[in-house]
């Protein structure tokens, strides 16, 4: 009898005991943050896919830079490869053989013209721009501190004779000669200098040009030393323009579309974080990501970038112009030649459903 009843006892703490571990199982389920049961359950779903890209040191980069820090581009199962260029141009040919899918750098000719002559090159999404309303200054023409001071350049009209560092075949000379034109003046009437950028501080410090057409962060960085002052301002003489971009290679455009709808959603969250602004977490980001200083980083401009990705093809026909203007380039391009934006529509759904 002892026996039975023994064993009815055990019978039922056993019974008890698996009882509680399914409870304790289904409560530790519960408990689990739907975000990360989100995001372990779509990167389950994807294959992991390595995918090039340009380097840049420039701040319109950190959206790439978050999207891989933070978890995104492995959230949608991209393994993000960076190959290092000295200069963001260096990647187009590249680009346009297929040999590197993304291109994350300034609007160019060159870019231009592979556009123009493959359908399966085109840009996908914003990566910086200048308008009229900005709160601050990205791009900008720095005369010396003591030429302005000394009300000897004040203007346009008194740019003439200068030696100036620019690059006439790009935007930085597009912003020149804008400016220059006010006073009715043009390249033969200034001095160019063609210099690097890791020379252009030195240069004007020294006193061996007496301007700078410059973005930043070598804008904040002259003016920081205390011996430029700003001439111009680039949304206001000439802007606005769409100055980065966003483009996408072959492979992403034609042969793995998918691959570029899931690239860009991950950029897009990348994008969301940084016009968070500059948090304590964004600056100490960017500054362990591209070795500058946090007070550099502070008083910098972050060009806006748009939440959506999406493209102003009209602010950048006057720049289109310029080009045909001055010989830099011998032909038109459509908006339909310059961008795509059925990934962008696609990545953008993507994200409203997760």
């Amino acid at each position: 009898m002892c026996t039975k009843k023994a064993l009815m006892v055990s019978l039922v703490l056993i019974i008890l005991l698996i009882s509680g571990c399914q409870s304790k199982q289904s409560e530790t389920t519960a408990n689990v943050p739907e975000a990360d049961a989100a995001e372990q359950e779509a990167a389950e779903s994807y294959e992991m896919t390595t995918v090039t890209i340009n380097s840049s040191n420039q701040v319109t980069f950190a959206p790439i830079y978050f999207a891989q820090s933070e978890g995104y581009f492995d959230e949608f199962g991209i393994d993000l490869e960076i190959v290092e260029f000295s200069i963001s141009p260096d990647a187009v040919p590249l680009l346009a053989t297929g040999d590197l899918d993304v291109y994350a750098g300034p609007i160019s000719s060159g870019i231009l013209n592979v556009f123009r002559q493959d359908p399966n090159v085109k840009t996908v999404a914003d990566r910086g721009k200048i308008s009229e309303d900005d709160s601050c200054t990205f791009s900008a023409i720095l005369v010396q501190k003591d030429l302005y001071e000394s009300g000897q350049v004040r203007g346009p009209e008194d740019m003439a004779g200068l030696k100036v560092a620019a690059a006439t075949y790009s935007i930085k000379g597009y912003e020149l000669d804008k400016y220059l034109a006010l006073a009715g003046l043009t390249f033969d009437d200034v001095e160019i200098v063609t210099l690097p950028t890791s020379a252009l501080v030195d240069a004007l410090n020294n006193k061996a040009v007496d301007a700078i057409v410059t973005p930043e962060f070598t804008l904040t960085r002259l003016m920081m030393t205390g011996n430029a002052a700003i001439l111009s301002r680039f949304e206001e003489d000439a802007g606005p323009m769409q100055t980065s971009i966003l483009a996408f290679g072959p492979r992403l455009i034609k042969d793995d579309p998918e691959l570029g709808i899931r690239f860009l959603a991950a950029y897009l969250k990348g994008v969301r974080k940084y016009n968070e602004g500059k948090t304590e977490e964004n600056l100490q980001a960017i500054a362990g990501l591209t070795g500058e200083d946090i007070d550099l980083l502070e008083q910098a401009c972050w060009p806006s970038i748009r939440n959506d990705g999406w493209i102003d093809f009209s602010a950048l026909e006057p720049y289109l112009q310029w080009n045909i203007e001055t010989g830099q380039m011998d032909f038109t391009i459509t908006e339909e030649q310059f961008w795509d934006p059925s990934i962008l529509v696609a990545a953008l759904e993507l994200l409203d459903n997760e």
